[in-house]
């Protein structure tokens, strides 16, 4: 199971994610890091920068492929650089569902 501590490094507080087998597991762990425990969780996902076709579709309520592809090409969407398949930034999907 997942556990996240924080532990202050220069003023701040930082937060670490670790797995333990148990609750006691994790606050030895976090006492041999000089952390406070502060319980069971998921680690976060990063935000992702790019999004393929299908997803980018969707993003936007269902457009067409083709209207993917014409946003791309009259630049109302940008495209990820050097990729074979077409990625679609994720600040151009923004920017084009707050102007829709």
């Amino acid at each position: 199971m997942q556990y996240s501590a924080a532990i202050p490094v220069a003023g701040e507080l930082r937060r670490i994610w670790f797995d333990a087998v148990d609750e006691d597991d994790a606050r030895r762990v976090a006492l041999a890091c000089n952390a406070g425990l502060e319980g069971a969780a998921m680690r976060p996902e990063p935000s992702r920068v790019a999004f393929n076709l299908q997803e980018a579709r969707e993003l936007l309520g269902g457009v067409s492929r083709a209207t993917i592809y014409n946003w791309v090409a009259v630049g109302r969407l940008e495209r990820v650089a050097n990729t074979r398949r077409l990625l679609v930034t994720r600040e151009s999907l923004e920017r084009a569902a707050r102007s829709a």
